[in-house]
């Protein structure tokens, strides 16, 4: 018998949009992202970077949870994916189309299969950067390689400033400030972060400018310039001068801190700089001619190759689950769809605590009110102990973390459970 129902924001629920079978995709609006930046590459007008590609070279339905009849139309550039979750929302409104954490997904080994589910799959094994075949470029780091200094599962806008992580993974990978620097960081085949000052001192572009606080990163000079550069663009046909693209919508936010890599290209050893940014990779060649230095990765090739080609189907996946921490919970691991029963303790009675919910994906949900300690210095919600969280068959599975922080003691109790595939 449940003794407390954690409610509101804590009964995690994916429910499915009840959309029209018949809506179609305004494929239109595919055209109209392209346009702006690379309609005149295309012809020749000017020279610079992809945005996206020439052409799209794959066009399907993806499964999409909370898509029509759990789909939605996809399209892969060279350099990205474009989406349509919501076909009948308006197709001019600037998130009808929608861009796909793809770096994100390949370096966590994470394929988002709807707003909360996910599918486990092996880290890609694919250069980041240079030629993209491991056989021809075996020396070059992969996206697996910088998953170590990748912020890949934990949003810094939802840490609590803790010693111990809120949920099961603590490497997020932020960085503090550090206007002024030149990048001489380097990461290797293995994932191995090393220095090179040699390179920073020879290539002042790297001087790091802009700090994103979101995931805590720097920015260097030659990827904050490109990123805010003001040129020709063509909107339904005509040209004019804009900023090329609203950085956040095209790249997000960087989520690792510039590092140089020795990689191939074309056959031949040099040093690139290389940032992971929520759905982009940036490369800064000095190399290259000024206009094709820094460029936008071939992710959405890479992507397309590693979900379609190289993995193929899901994999099994044996969770780590933390030693709990002032807690017990029954059951420790069971099938979505389970209630499972936290017991959070350790507190001074009285005192009131703060509880949260951290799901696999990292996000966090808060109880919709605070819990207070009874007696025996476990926290109560709702008067009741344990807290009871109620798992739905569609719920993410992974590792789940129940948090409590008592306001006057400071005292932190986390109980971890894993939700396995429901039966």
């Amino acid at each position: 018998m449940r003794n407390a129902l954690l409610i509101g924001l804590l009964v995690v629920a994916v429910l499915v949009p009840g959309l029209p079978a018949l809506a179609v995709p305004d494929e239109n609006a595919f055209y109209r992202i392209w346009e702006r930046t690379d309609a005149l590459v295309a012809n020749r007008t000017i020279e610079r970077t992809w945005f996206w590609g020439p052409t799209p070279f794959q066009t399907i339905d993806e499964d999409y949870i909370e898509g029509v009849a759990g789909k939605r139309r996809v399209q892969y550039w060279d350099k990205g994916r474009m989406e349509i979750s919501h076909p009948n929302d308006n197709p001019f409104s600037p998130w009808y189309v929608t861009s796909g954490l793809l770096s994100i997904e390949m370096i966590s080994g994470r394929i988002q299969m709807g707003d909360v589910r996910f599918e486990r799959r092996p880290r890609a094994a694919i250069p980041i950067a240079g030629d993209p075949d491991r056989e021809t470029n075996p020396d070059a780091p992969t996206y697996d390689d910088f998953f170590g200094v990748t912020t890949v599962f934990l949003d810094s806008r939802l840490q609590p400033i803790l010693s111990d992580p809120i949920g099961p993974i603590a490497g997020d990978s932020a960085a503090p400030p550090r206007f002024g620097d030149l990048v001489a960081e380097t990461v290797n085949a293995g994932g191995t972060v090393g220095r090179r000052p040699e390179l920073a001192a020879a290539h002042p572009g790297t001087r790091l400018v802009y700090y994103d606080g979101v995931l805590s990163h720097n920015i260097p000079q030659v990827f904050w310039d490109f990123l805010q550069q003001i040129g020709p663009v063509q909107i339904n046909g005509e040209q004019r001068q804009d900023l090329l693209m609203d950085w956040l919508y095209v790249m997000g936010h960087p989520a690792s801190e510039p590092y140089w890599v020795t990689t191939r290209v074309n056959g031949i050893e040099q040093d690139i700089l290389v940032q992971v940014y929520e759905r982009r990779v940036l490369t800064y060649n000095p190399n290259n001619l000024p206009q094709w230095q820094v460029e936008l990765g071939n992710i959405g090739q890479h992507y397309y190759r590693w979900r379609y080609e190289l993995t193929g189907a899901p994999q099994p996946v044996n969770f780590f689950r933390p030693d709990n921490i002032n807690a017990v919970v029954d059951p420790p691991e069971a099938p979505a769809g389970t209630i499972f029963a936290v017991t959070l303790f350790g507190f001074q009675p009285g005192e009131n605590v703060s509880i949260w919910l951290t799901l696999p994906d990292q996000s966090v949900e808060e109880a919709s009110e605070l819990g207070v300690a009874d007696a025996n210095g476990e926290a109560t919600l709702f008067g009741g102990t344990p807290i009871s969280i109620f798992t739905n068959r569609s719920d993410p599975i992974g590792v789940w973390a129940l948090t409590g922080q008592g306001s006057r003691s400071g005292n932190m109790s986390i109980g971890y459970f894993t939700v396995q595939p429901a039966q």
